[in-house]
């Protein structure tokens, strides 16, 4: 559906009622209330969370792998894993 159109509402006109029915609604989305000299600074800040938020999730997800290998193996792969999750985080980071 295009941007332009908010909603679709049929009216049956075969019964005498008149009834209206909305089948598709459009959602209206907040307006970005940012002053324009702070975008840049609002954009790179967003990018900065984003790879944070993908650094701790891909960290989370590899310590439950390690943990399920062996005994104790979190220990010796932690610093691998965080390395490596750090990396893909920045990758992310990077692309501003």
């Amino acid at each position: 559906m295009a941007r332009f159109i908010d909603r679709v509402t049929v009216v049956d006109v075969s019964d005498n009622s008149g009834r209206a029915t909305t089948l598709v609604k459009g959602k209206k989305g907040r307006k970005k209330r940012v002053t324009k000299w702070l975008r840049p600074t609002e954009r790179i800040a967003r990018q900065f969370i984003k790879g944070e938020r993908r650094c701790w999730s891909d960290l989370a997800r590899r310590h439950d792998k390690s943990r399920g290998k062996k005994r104790d193996r979190w220990l010796t792969d932690g610093l691998s894993n965080s390395l490596r999750s750090m990396d893909k985080g920045c990758r992310v980071f990077g692309k501003i």
